[in-house]
């Protein structure tokens, strides 16, 4: 049995690496199959020895730093000045869908939320898109009502840092009990919350019932095929 925290936590380091990339992209760009992948992200298993040199040389971090998450050696030459370097921010789940301590112990989707209490992003990530990491939360999407574009599951960073409503942009919002996933369109009269699902009618919020909805924030990047 696993126990050492290091090796548990390697899956979070490797979606770090993906940055986005699908599991199929990532597999093919290690040699590896996309069962192998899909495995080391859930933590059923984890790497040999050979598949962490190959992952680290592909992705072209620290082979110390992708074991056990920390930088053990010191790089002296200059053909590896591009080694990973940037720090980690980690990014917490939306408060509805956060596990427990100890129901994120059990590796298993907890109502139907995969078991994940944090999110690694980079600093440079945040720079280049002028975002806090402390205002920044990751929900899970549920059903089908933004499919294709986001689909069970997908991981949603959210910024809940708003300013204005952009007409256009996608937004966690909650009424009453329910929690939505909606494109806000603006008009005339208040807001049009818009699905890319058919068979779910556009919702008209009028200008005096905005303050029945709560803007959690609006999506500022969509994962995709993590599990």
């Amino acid at each position: 049995m696993i126990i050492n925290k290091s090796v548990q936590n390697f899956k979070n380091r490797l979606t770090l690496i993906m940055q986005g990339d699908s599991v199929s992209t990532f597999a093919k760009k290690c040699d590896m199959s996309e069962t192998v992948i899909r495995d080391y992200l859930s933590g059923k298993t984890y790497p040999s020895l050979n598949r962490l040199a190959a992952i680290s040389e592909r992705c072209n971090v620290s082979y110390n730093w992708l074991a056990t998450g920390h930088k053990l050696e010191e790089i002296h030459d200059t053909e590896n000045d591009n080694i990973y370097s940037e720090y980690v921010h980690r990014i917490p789940v939306y408060i509805k869908q956060l596990p427990t301590a100890e129901e994120a112990k059990t590796q298993k989707y907890v109502r139907g939320t995969p078991p994940v209490m944090n999110y690694p992003v980079l600093d440079g990530w945040l720079g280049h898109r002028g975002l806090d990491s402390k205002k920044l939360i990751i929900y899970w999407a549920k059903g089908d009502l933004m499919e294709p574009e986001i689909k069970q599951n997908n991981g949603i960073i959210i910024n809940t840092d708003i300013k204005e409503v952009v007409d256009g942009a996608i937004y966690l919002l909650e009424y009453e009990e329910m929690t939505l996933l909606r494109r806000i369109r603006l008009t005339l009269e208040g807001w049009q919350l818009l699905c890319n699902n058919d068979q779910c009618d556009t919702i008209s919020v009028l200008r005096k019932d905005f303050k029945q909805y709560k803007i959690i924030g609006n999506v500022v990047q969509i994962i995709k095929d993590l599990y």
